[in-house]
């Protein structure tokens, strides 16, 4: 299956951001403030809160991560209600045993959603998507990527990871 998406419409973009990493977001979202409020934001917990300061404009708030807000992003992106998600966070052992936010990533890469999860990433997808404006960005589905993604968080955890469909 194909997508074809303008670069030039409007991206729903989904932010989440760990405790840690919010001084980052802020200074990330302040820096890109003009790219950002053109957009139609999602963020998890806090994080939405954070970027409404910062931003100055409404954002649609989901749960927090431990209460929910993982799977309510995942079930937007099963919807094809999302575009692309970053995601700041300093990687450890707790991250790794998230199955929520590792179910996630695997709807995340099903779905051919551009996921950016560190400052590199972030920097290139920002760079490359709001950067052209009259070039449509061709999305090819790749089930091989899809069962690797799926193999590598499974790594991490007892219980297979099971993208829901």
């Amino acid at each position: 299956m194909n997508n074809l998406k303008n670069a030039a419409a409007s991206k729903r973009i989904a932010i989440a951001a760990t405790e840690n990493k919010r001084a980052d977001l802020i200074e990330w979202s302040y820096f890109n403030k003009d790219i950002l409020t053109k957009h139609q934001l999602t963020a998890i917990g806090e994080t939405g809160i954070v970027l409404e300061g910062t931003l100055n404009i409404s954002i649609n708030k989901l749960f927090t991560a431990d209460t929910g807000g993982y799977q309510q992003l995942a079930s937007l992106i099963e919807n094809g209600n999302i575009d692309i998600l970053f995601f700041f966070a300093e990687p450890d052992s707790s991250i790794e045993k998230d199955l929520d936010l590792k179910n996630l990533l695997v709807v995340a890469a099903k779905h051919n959603v551009m996921v950016a999860s560190n400052k590199v990433t972030t920097e290139m997808v920002m760079a490359s998507e709001f950067s052209r404006n009259d070039q449509p960005v061709k999305r090819k589905n790749s089930s091989g990527f899809l069962k690797q993604t799926i193999s590598f968080f499974s790594q991490f955890t007892s219980r297979p990871i099971m993208p829901t469909v």
